[in-house]
């Protein structure tokens, strides 16, 4: 055997192992909970869908691109398709295309530099930067129209509550009256025993004076009424428990073309609005945002305030996993968070895209009417761009452990 051929032997068995690995993490993922795999799927997705709008423009406007990979860290899997490698990387926390003479620090082969990034037009280099923001803000148009015209906007009912989640177990480790009953989320309980359950009050005040009475439930799922018979839990003091948590009842409203076509323009301009002000209102309180993330574990006050509250990729899969979540509500999320991270990678700040697209414009702004091709010198931004990169980095991290030491409780 050669050497050539026994550096492409390990070189398949390796991206075969890795390819394995993947496939692997994601079946143990799924065998743990499958909606914390979809949701993650969901999110491999979108990091996918930005890069690929890099790396489409790019293309189209004759750059070259080398890398097209998901995932950070050593490389799993890769295969090659004319001049771009595409390839997984374990940490799926995010996804890069490599397009070459990004800065005048990149060296580049004298045949390249046609294709570089920095010799191409202003409108070009714009259109590139801006791509991966678009990309999230189209998945955020198609799925309100989505949430708008076919799965219903959930609208809250006054007045009316329904079951927000059922208690498998009760303290003693037997099964809630509420799980034996099949009761499920979203079920409005009309009637116990005949008595009116219209306020949660109401059942409240019902299933306390009935400890381990068995009682008949009248519940609407849906259009279907059922009459459901079960046996009341005790707790500890003697009150009868159903073993539910209430929520107020939302109908979901659903809308014709024109209608949605105008809702989802309002509800994208209003979603655009509360991003720029969330972000805005972590940067005006950094202090407390610092103090949540240095959190100890199980703080009650961890949570207090969702408005400095960052979430981080794992709080984003634990909340949309979440079985108190609908369809709908998962949906609104889904837009939520394409707009805030499209928006977010539009700061003028590097690595992120939104420094691209200011670097390009101050040196659009200094070529004037000259004609003559202007180059900003990157080393003048290295010191601002490392200490970006360093607070993203705490930023991240301390999300992470915020959403593992004081989960939201979605």
């Amino acid at each position: 055997m050669t050497e050539s051929s026994g550096v492409q032997t390990n070189s398949q068995v390796r991206a075969t192992l890795g390819l394995l690995a993947v496939v692997g993490l994601l079946v143990l993922l799924g065998s743990l909970s499958r909606p914390m795999l979809a949701v993650t799927l969901v999110i491999v997705f979108v990091v996918f869908a930005h890069e690929l709008g890099h790396f489409i423009t790019a293309r189209m406007t004759g750059m070259k691109a080398t890398e097209f990979f998901i995932g950070f860290g050593p490389r799993l899997f890769s295969f090659r398709r004319g001049e771009t490698e595409f390839g997984v990387k374990p940490i799926l926390l995010g996804a890069y295309v490599k397009l070459v003479g990004m800065t005048n620090l990149d060296e580049v082969d004298a045949e390249d530099e046609a294709r570089t990034y920095r010799q191409q037009s202003y409108p070009k280099r714009l259109l590139v930067a801006v791509a991966g923001s678009s990309m999230h803000f189209l998945m955020a148009l198609v799925g309100l129209l989505t949430l708008f015209c076919f799965m219903g906007e959930p609208v809250v009912e006054e007045g009316s509550w329904e079951v927000a989640s059922v208690l498998e177990q009760e303290s003693g480790g037997e099964r809630s009256a509420a799980a034996r009953a099949g009761i499920q989320p979203g079920d409005r309980i009309l009637f116990v025993e005949g008595q009116s359950t219209a306020a949660w009050g109401d059942l409240v005040e019902i299933v306390r004076s009935r400890p381990n009475d068995t009682v008949q439930l009248e519940v609407l799922r849906g259009e279907t009424n059922l009459s459901i018979a079960t046996t009341l839990g005790a707790d500890g003091d003697g009150y009868g428990l159903l073993g539910i948590r209430g929520q107020k009842a939302t109908n979901l409203v659903k809308y014709g073309p024109l209608g949605a076509v105008r809702k989802t323009g309002t509800e994208f301009v209003t979603m655009f609005g509360q991003s720029v002000r969330g972000i805005w209102t972590i940067i005006a309180n950094l202090g407390e945002v610092a103090d949540r993330i240095f959190s100890p574990p199980n703080d009650p006050s961890a949570n207090d305030n969702l408005e400095t509250r960052p979430v981080s990729l794992v709080g984003a899969v634990q909340i949309g996993a979440s079985e108190r979540l609908s369809g709908s509500e998962r949906m609104q999320l889904f837009v939520a968070f394409n707009i805030f991270i499209g928006v977010f990678n539009l700061l003028p700040l590097l690595p992120l895209d939104g420094g691209h697209i200011a670097i390009a414009t101050y040196e659009r702004i200094r070529e004037g009417t000259t004609g003559r091709r202007h180059i900003i010198d990157t080393t003048r931004l290295l010191p601002i761009t490392y200490a970006v990169v360093a607070f993203l980095a705490f930023f991240g991290l301390g999300a992470i452990y915020l959403d593992i030491a004081n989960p939201l409780g979605f």
